[in-house]
């Protein structure tokens, strides 16, 4: 069996921030296509490879983030013999993407179309709804899907038994290519820390000979990442709650943690790569939130 293929959206035109991953076989397997600003470098990435948007037959979405599955709507419009997949916690944005286009936007102002382009609406007999504990037979690949929260509480994880490959999303962190350095993937609204360490004891589960990260690619080294991941939740996470408990503000806090990135990379080309991957002041906030939530679950 042919290993996936790792296409390079090459998001605002620099490389290795946002992937998408190819299942080749008789009914083709596009696992999180990414923004619509994108579109054009995924049909070039698949162009690479023999394959057309009009190849695909099934888009696997890992969550409803923006990066991850913004262009998911316009690949329907255009191939409609593709099928979706995604949690049944995030099918009705899919199918109805205004409350979700309205929040980003208020994240992301004017920068909404530069950043991720226009969300098309799935119809919704499209649409195949996921819990988590399914087996797909999708063509000659077979797919385990599981529920995966931490992340987002919309978050799977899918198993292709035929490679070994787990598509992970963002539940495994942010380590791009050349740098062997993982982040924290951890923006708001609904990080839950308890959530994620319980899902990557399901990833490491699963014995996968690969992970496959939207930020990005093939990771090998699959009980190591895991291991090391684990470690960089628990750094940010101390990190953030101990400048909780000294009265820190945002600002003194995001500039701390963005320094230990800077000190962590060798490079300014890669500071700026995974500042735009992972924006620190995202996963900060991300992180303030689950203290704070638990603060006052604990109060109440």
């Amino acid at each position: 069996m042919t290993d996936p293929l790792v296409i390079d959206l090459l998001h605002l035109e620099r490389p290795h921030i946002i992937a998408a991953h190819v299942f080749v076989g008789t009914e083709p397997l596009l696992v999180d296509p990414g923004p619509t600003s994108c579109l054009p470098h995924l049909e070039a990435g698949l162009a690479a490879h023999g394959l057309q948007l009009s190849d695909i037959r099934h888009v696997l979405l890992t969550h409803i983030h923006l990066d991850h599955a913004g262009a998911t709507g316009t690949i329907i419009e255009r191939n409609p013999q593709a099928h979706v997949y995604v949690h049944e916690k995030g099918a009705r944005h899919m199918i109805n993407p205004e409350r979700l286009m309205q929040s980003a936007t208020r994240l992301y102002g004017d920068k909404m179309d530069m950043l991720w382009g226009v969300m098309q609406p799935i119809p919704a007999d499209k649409v195949t709804t996921l819990a988590g504990g399914e087996t797909l037979q999708l063509g000659n690949h077979t797919v385990r899907v599981y529920d995966a929260p931490g992340h987002a509480p919309h978050h799977l994880v899918y198993f292709d038994e035929a490679t070994g490959a787990a598509c992970v999303g963002d539940n495994a962190g942010i380590r791009l290519p050349d740098y062997g350095y993982t982040t924290a993937a951890t923006p708001p609204p609904d990080i839950d820390l308890e959530g994620l360490n319980q899902t990557l004891d399901v990833i490491a589960s699963l014995q996968a000979c690969m992970l496959l990260l939207t930020h990005f690619g093939r990771v090998d080294n699959v009980a190591e990442h895991i291991a090391n991941y684990r470690q960089v939740l628990q750094r940010w996470a101390s990190f953030v709650r101990e400048g909780m408990e000294r009265g820190d503000d945002d600002a003194t806090q995001i500039a701390r943690l963005r320094q230990m990135e800077m000190d962590a990379l060798p490079s300014d080309a890669a500071r700026a790569q995974y500042q735009q991957a992972a924006p620190t002041a995202l996963s900060y906030h991300g992180m303030l939130r689950y203290w704070q939530k638990r603060l006052e679950t604990q109060a109440s």
